[in-house]
């Protein structure tokens, strides 16, 4: 495994101990009670196409956003080696 590879996969495994952690916040709680109610607004108020319809574009929206999160969370790993090694703390 080459320098690149090992610091993509201890990015990787930061951002999934970051998410696991989330997840046992209030705040996901509250998150994932919302999308429940969502979905049963989804299933009383629309017809099966227009729900998996509706689903298809959440799905997709949910996909790209997660993605902007896992670059904004990289990146701001590695702007804090950076700075972290401007300021002399690392080497």
């Amino acid at each position: 495994m080459n320098n690149q590879q090992e610091w993509n996969e201890f990015l990787n495994n930061l951002l999934s101990n970051a998410i696991a952690e989330y997840k046992t916040s209030e705040e996901y709680k509250h998150i994932k009670q919302r999308l429940e109610h969502i979905d049963e607004m989804l299933t009383t108020n629309l017809t099966a196409d227009e729900k998996a319809f509706v689903e298809e574009i959440l799905f997709e929206l949910g996909l790209m956003a997660e993605r902007e999160t896992e670059i904004a969370y990289r990146q701001g790993v590695k702007d804090g080696v950076w700075l972290l090694k401007n300021l002399g703390l690392v080497a």
